[in-house]
């Protein structure tokens, strides 16, 4: 009895590993049609899509979106109120028999940064990439020994040139250690030979035939236009400013570290005449203003933040 109570435990677990090498990414948009309850589990769930497979995809129904204790739980709402395909997962499909419908299994979830004044179509010719994944099964990466798919220089430069006071050094780390997918919109040649555009806006040097006759190898710049950012990256920070009380005429100064933990400093004289410039932004819609006191004045810095990652929507 033992032995085959032993033998079920090492097959599911074998099960497992196994289908952990058909983790695939989806897309995801809320099925909006109002339900009656006996039409569910059948209505109201999830359209999914298949992603980085260079074909139309058809949509695949499922009745919902099953979040696995390994990636930590998020509030739902921030992925049914999502816009259509701006939540995208890491996971498999299974088939629920005795409802006869799909379900899914995530083992990840991202969603989309928004840019402002920038709707985001997802077609048959988006490629979905990531860096630094610690998963056995990746997004598929530009290939490192492929001439023209080599991430030699990637660049974020879209969201801090729309986006003013956005962390910077936040995106970095979400970017280098796979806690983000994104699609890339630009390849540049860079050299010391100017460079032409196509009809797409691609640069290439105007030597470039010659260059790849001598052997040398141009270095290639991949820029970010589309950063979705994992919802279950736990960065282990208190909910709230740890309350440093300091003595009279001075105030608690903090800094907000790369993974969005606020550190205590320092207590530092408060200069309100000091902080004269240091004024408050205007974020754009979908990010939310956050602001700390900062050494050596206790003068406020400013953040724009992605708002979905402090509410339910």
């Amino acid at each position: 009895m033992k032995i085959n109570i032993i033998f079920f435990i090492l097959l599911n677990v074998i099960f497992k590993i196994n289908c952990h090498d058909d983790f695939k990414y989806y897309a995801a948009r809320t099925d909006t049609r109002k339900c009656d309850n006996y039409e569910k589990p059948r209505c109201g769930g999830y359209y999914v899509k298949e992603l980085n497979t260079g074909k139309e995809e058809m949509e695949t129904y499922v009745s919902e979106i099953n979040q696995q204790d390994d990636i930590g739980v998020v509030n739902e709402n921030k992925i049914r109120n999502a816009p259509p395909y701006h939540i995208v997962f890491r996971g498999i499909l299974n088939r629920d028999y005795l409802n006869d419908v799909d379900t899914a299994e995530a083992h990840n979830i991202y969603r989309l940064m928004p840019m402002p004044g920038k709707t985001f179509n997802l077609t048959k010719d988006t490629n979905f990439y990531t860096l630094g994944n610690p998963h056995n099964l990746l997004v598929p990466q530009l290939n490192e020994d492929d001439e023209k798919n080599r991430f030699k220089t990637l660049v974020c430069q879209d969201y801090p040139k729309n986006i003013k006071n956005i962390q910077t050094n936040w995106m970095e780390y979400l970017i280098n250690t796979g806690n983000s997918v994104f699609t890339v919109n630009s390849i540049t040649i860079t050299n010391n030979i100017t460079t032409t555009s196509d009809k797409d806006g691609k640069k290439y040097d105007d030597d470039y035939e010659k260059i790849i006759n001598n052997n040398w190898k141009p270095k290639y710049e991949y820029n970010i236009d589309n950063l979705f950012i994992s919802l279950t990256n736990s960065n282990n920070c208190p909910k709230k400013i740890q309350e440093i009380r300091c003595v009279l005429g001075l105030v608690a100064t903090y800094v907000r570290s790369f993974n969005h933990c606020y550190i205590f400093f320092e207590c530092a004289p408060r200069s309100p005449e000091k902080c004269q410039s240091s004024i408050a932004p205007i974020c754009p819609r979908g990010y939310s203003l956050t602001s700390i006191p900062s050494y050596p004045h206790g003068c406020l810095v400013f953040y724009c933040d992605p708002s979905f990652l402090f509410f339910n929507y």
